[in-house]
């Protein structure tokens, strides 16, 4: 018998209006956490770095100082994207961009975007016609820029065999966080050159002897750069940093007299002493240096071990004591011209008023020091320091001198062999006393190379071109017999 009443719904008007409104009310409350979460994760977030490749980690004390940056800094990729070393300098800027939110990051692909290009060229005085890949940083008027060149260390011993040059460090960190400290520090800095001796002069460019390159180096840290003849004139009041390099004459009592007042009253001093063997005479300054504790051999140093191959006055010294400049040289190598030793003096006491001297560099255990005065270990430069001495007015806080037993190794020629252009960043900044860029060294480029055989060749050649679509085929095969029953 059919049934002949009417269909009844399964909910009243009332009780669907309120499962709707029940749905929309937890899809309301879904998505507002769902919104409030990824507010507070882009706000409050902790960010991990999982992998090996140390080219985009950023150092803890690069971190801690981007923490506390209160400038805004514009920074400009001026890159060809197709460039070997762009996915390496994007990936850190972008490190750099996550950890400071006060860094303003434009890439400008100049090849494609040419007009842009020109008006960055010409607004920030591009002059390079060589330099085409760069990164600029701006602050405040202050313009520094980093390029391609400068961030990547090569090995070239391949180039004899008829290899490519092969880069073995990128530099992304050690730039970058230098050029936005140059661009945001409110101080200003002076070095002056020491001249009247036949040293060299800061803006000359003869490869042999000139120091214009390392002058650069000072001033791409926004570091004025002065002559000084002390004949005539006293340490100037504004002098953070005096540079003395490879006087060949001795210097005159008054001249060392002012220079040991200005480090008794914590001054700073690069002191770089050309060896005796060159100019037949010292350069006056062995007397103020061993009353810091400081002794110089004054004879040529070699090493077979380390010498440069035909040309034994050369020498790549890997060798580095304990302490902050050499410590990020770990992996890099200093190339020295005709060094002499400069070693701590033996002291039988040492009181806590005497200076610290730290010994930085030394041969290997085959260095000689010529006329047989001391074989084995020897010690080629120093570092010094000593807090106000008791009675007198401590002007620039405690006395800080580098003492480096050639002065050819930061010539224009030399600097940029080895690390020499690294160990020179890292004095100044030492002495300069910009501890947040002491830490930042190279990083090492790693490669890693697989070696199969014939046979494991072809067993992974048909894992890779059989094994895995095949897996994949039947698996859904399986699926598809599965279904059918």
């Amino acid at each position: 018998m059919a049934n002949n009443s009417p269909h009844q719904a399964s909910f009243s008007a009332t009780r669907k209006w309120a499962t709707a409104l029940n749905v929309l009310a937890s899809s309301a409350a879904l998505l507002a956490l769902v919104v409030m979460v990824n507010y507070l994760a882009s706000r409050h977030f902790k960010r991990y770095q999982w992998m090996v490749d140390e080219r985009f980690r950023l150092s803890p004390l690069t971190l801690k100082w981007l923490d506390s940056l209160t400038n805004q800094v514009k920074v400009i990729v001026f890159f060809d994207p197709d460039n070997s070393l762009f996915s390496s300098v994007k990936g850190l800027i972008k490190e750099y961009q996550l950890a400071c939110p006060k860094l303003d990051v434009e890439f400008v692909d100049y090849l494609n975007a040419p007009d842009r290009a020109a008006w960055i060229k010409a607004q920030y005085k591009i002059l390079s016609t060589t330099d085409e890949n760069f990164v600029l940083f701006e602050c405040n008027g202050k313009v520094q820029v980093v390029y391609e060149r400068e961030l990547s260390d090569y090995d070239l011993s391949g180039l004899f065999a008829g290899r490519e040059a092969k880069r073995t460090t990128f530099n992304g960190e050690q730039f970058f966080s230098s050029k936005i400290v140059g661009v945001t520090d409110p101080k200003s800095f002076t070095a002056y050159f020491l001249q009247g001796h036949s040293e060299p002069k800061p803006d000359d460019e003869d490869d042999t002897s000139g120091y214009f390159k390392f002058a650069r180096v000072l001033q791409d840290k926004h570091i004025s750069v002065e002559p000084l003849w002390l004949l005539t004139n006293d340490v100037p009041a504004d002098c953070q940093l005096l540079v003395i390099a490879g006087p060949r004459q001795p210097l005159s009592a008054l001249e060392l007299e002012k220079i040991d007042g200005y480090l008794n009253h914590g001054g700073r001093a690069f002191i770089l002493l050309m060896n005796p063997a060159i100019t037949s005479v010292g350069s006056g300054l062995e007397g103020i240096l061993a009353n810091w504790g400081v002794e110089v051999g004054g004879r040529l140093v070699t090493d077979d071990s380390q010498a440069k191959a035909g040309n034994a006055q050369v020498l790549y010294i890997s060798n580095f004591g304990r302490h902050p400049i050499v410590r990020p040289l770990t992996d890099s190598r200093l190339a020295l011209v005709v060094p002499q030793a400069v070693r701590q003096s033996p002291s039988p006491s040492r009181t806590a008023d005497t200076a610290k001297v730290v010994e930085l560099a030394f041969t290997s255990e085959h260095g000689r020091e010529a006329g047989g005065v001391t074989n084995g270990t020897i010690p080629l430069m120093v570092a010094v320091e000593k807090g106000a001495i008791p009675g007198v007015a401590a002007d620039r806080g405690s006395t800080r001198m580098v003492v480096v037993g050639d002065s050819y190794f930061l010539a224009n020629a030399a600097i940029d062999a080895g690390g020499n252009r690294d160990f020179a960043n890292l004095a100044v900044n030492w002495l300069l006393d910009r501890l947040q860029l002491l830490e930042i060294g190279p990083r090492p480029i790693r490669e890693y190379k697989i070696s199969m055989t014939q046979t494991q060749m072809t067993a992974a050649r048909w894992v890779l071109l059989g094994g895995l679509p095949g897996s994949v085929l039947l698996l859904g095969s399986l699926v598809w017999v599965r279904r059918r029953r």
